[in-house]
């Protein structure tokens, strides 16, 4: 573990040091600034952040290629121009390592004993004794870590429909409590399902709630992310919906939203592909973001796993209002987007290796690029 934390922040260092393009200035505008260099057996994909209310940045990355597994955690106090190495996230239960799907949030009021201004961070811990998804906390933004519970445990990891795993959290804060959302394949009417659970504590977590299962066996919702969008105050659940072998408008995990008048009713809707011109639809691990920048309903902004552009919509989530647009960014396995809070129009798109080229040796960095979304909004489909 020492050896990791030594290399990491050299490998940081060595990166802001040496950026891929001019260097980046601060709270500006930049394509593909290195936040983490892999090397070996790494690679870094399922890039998560954290806007904190001082504007500081905590960004962290599904990181292969350890054992026992970790999820690098790095900051950055101007936009994204430069990063800093502050600690790994490591699992101090179980001995199995946080295996991949980081999840990252900030609360903004106290829940049981934790102030606001803590720092959660889950991941999916997982070996062959099963899954267990796990809640830490950190009280010195993101230098040290505790564990908090254990949210949720399922069977061992495994894909195929009939067997018990759980996947991929998303933290909320919401209303004095924190929420859990995850991909549940515990339910034996589902091949997967969505699922939440609600905790006032942190400690002790209420019953899994549904937020979206189709009826089909087969349909595998998957990879849940939400926003808020204040102009139309409604909430917006994206994932992936892979049936099987089957593909719609050419993709095999096509991406479905849908709303809700709170984030804890989400099964009261029903889920709509995002498409474009009937024709194109974002595919695979699906992020969604939301600026009051683009008109008087903002933009909502969702990225996809395989296309370097991104999928937006200024009329408030309707289903024949999406629009693609061109990015100087990457595809990316489970790629986010960001929103800065005080600078609106500034969009940040994190990169890393895809899905396919995970652990094959192309080393693809960890990496930021920040984009201006009025210009993004004037781009076609491809450049």
């Amino acid at each position: 573990m020492i050896f990791s934390l030594v290399l990491a922040t050299l490998l940081v260092q060595n990166a802001v040091a040496k950026p891929v393009h001019d260097k980046p200035r601060p709270w500006g505008f930049f394509v593909n600034n290195t936040i983490l260099e892999t090397v070996g057996k790494e690679s870094a994909t399922y890039p998560r952040y954290v806007e904190l209310q001082d504007g500081t940045i905590i960004a962290t990355t599904s990181f292969s290629g350890h054992s026992p597994a970790y999820f690098p955690i790095f900051s950055s106090k101007d936009g994204g121009a430069s990063w800093e190495y502050v600690s790994n996230l490591t699992d101090q239960v179980n001995g199995w390592g946080m295996s991949a799907q980081p999840a990252l949030a900030e609360l903004t009021e106290r829940v049981g004993k934790y102030p606001a201004g803590t720092i959660l961070g889950a991941g999916n811990s997982w070996s062959n004794n099963g899954t267990r998804i796990d809640l830490y906390a950190s009280r010195d933004k993101a230098r040290t870590w505790e564990f908090v519970s254990h949210v949720a445990e399922g069977g061992r990891p495994n894909t195929t429909n009939g067997a018990t795993p759980i996947w991929e959290p998303f933290i909320l804060p919401y209303n004095g409590s924190v929420v859990v959302y995850y991909s549940d394949q515990r339910d034996p009417k589902h091949g997967q399902k969505l699922a939440h659970q609600v905790s006032k504590d942190m400690k002790h977590w209420d019953p899994p709630v549904d937020d979206v299962a189709y009826d089909l066996y087969e349909a595998r919702p998957g990879m849940t992310v939400i926003t808020y969008v204040p102009t139309i105050d409604k909430w917006i659940l994206v994932h992936e919906r892979p049936i099987g072998n089957s593909s719609s408008y050419g993709s095999n995990y096509p991406v479905y939203y849908v709303t809700a008048d709170n984030p804890l009713d989400f099964r009261l809707s029903k889920g709509q592909p995002i498409v474009v011109n009937n024709t194109i639809v974002p595919n695979a691990s699906p992020y969604i973001v939301w600026s009051p920048t683009g008109g008087p309903n903002g933009t909502i902004v969702v990225s996809d796993a395989d296309r370097r552009q991104v999928w937006t919509n200024r009329a408030g989530g309707d289903v024949n209002a999406w629009e693609e647009h061109a990015t100087p960014a990457g595809a990316v396995y489970s790629r986010a987007v960001q929103i800065f809070k005080r600078r609106p129009d500034h969009l940040m798109i994190y990169g890393g290796e895809t899905f396919d080229d995970m652990g094959a040796g192309v080393h693809t960095p960890f990496s930021a690029t920040v984009v201006n979304l009025k210009d993004i909004l004037k781009n076609p489909p491809e450049l």
